[in-house]
């Protein structure tokens, strides 16, 4: 059935959820849900016919039943107050979360891109061919990025974009990409993503000295938290990169192609565990 995240109907994900599992399971019946949640099975019904609703103490039920990640339960929490919302204000208010709690539409890069992340450029350069219009020349290319590279490097990284179906020639001969975000999220490229997080990280020492300070951020924060503020301070770090995405997403033009670092570790070694 499709993910939790493209519904914005709670009832209709409880529907599917229960058709797919009784064209699975012989036993899975209005009763057998009842006696799983506690929930009236006459009432279910009726909540999947959008009759009624479930009350707020029912949710985190539904959510272990449907066996949600702590994620997809957010996600499911926040479709029945949106569709519980009793005034504009509210649905805006809910709708804004739910949205940015949907991962924004994204290409999985699978073990045989492992290449694509072996020199931090491949990354640079993909995204610079969404804002100029590059048509072969190498040179000019090559000295955009920040440090440059050289002509051979700009060439044989748009060769590998193409081998991998990452960039496509259009009619006029400019070179674009052919999705909007990539993630590494279910894929064995540790050591690989490893690499270029460290090159990454070796640019932004370079940039320090290197790019005057009104175009760029540099900000560093030294804190002591327990391991469930670290935790919850890991949320928030993934809202925020969800929001930037979806913000970047929507715009309808580009300039420059940035890098937004968010390292978070460790500097004493007070829990050995």
């Amino acid at each position: 059935m499709d993910s939790i995240f493209k519904y914005l109907d709670y009832r209709e994900f409880l529907r599917d959820h229960f058709d797919h599992n009784k064209s699975c399971h012989r036993y899975f019946s209005f009763r057998y849900v009842a006696g799983k949640t506690g929930l009236d099975a006459s009432f279910y019904v009726k909540v999947l016919n959008k009759q009624k609703h479930i009350a707020n103490s029912a949710i985190p039920v539904l959510i272990g039943f449907c066996k949600l990640s702590k994620r997809e339960g957010a996600y499911f929490s926040l479709l029945v107050h949106y569709n519980k919302a009793k005034t504009p204000d509210q649905e805006a208010f809910f709708l804004q979360k739910l949205l940015l709690l949907r991962k924004p539409v994204a290409t999985v890069i699978e073990n045989e891109l492992y290449e694509y992340l072996t020199s931090w450029w491949n990354v640079v350069l993909r995204e610079e061919l969404n804002v100029i219009q590059f048509k072969g020349d190498y040179e000019d290319l090559a000295k955009r990025l920040q440090p440059p590279i050289s002509e051979q490097q700009a060439r044989q990284s748009v060769k590998l974009l193409e081998s991998l179906n990452l960039i496509r020639q259009t009619e006029g001969g400019t070179w674009k990409p052919t999705h909007e975000f990539l993630t590494t999220d279910g894929s064995d490229l540790t050591k690989a993503v490893r690499a270029y997080q460290k090159s990454v990280l070796k640019l932004a020492a370079l940039a320090i000295d290197s790019i005057p300070k009104e175009e760029r951020d540099f900000s560093t924060l030294t804190i002591s938290t327990s391991r469930k503020g670290l935790e919850t301070i890991r949320e928030r770090l993934i809202d925020i990169r969800r929001e930037i995405i979806e913000l970047v997403r929507k715009e309808e033009t580009t300039e420059e192609v940035y890098q937004i670092n968010f390292e978070i570790f460790p500097l004493t070694r007070n829990n050995q565990k």
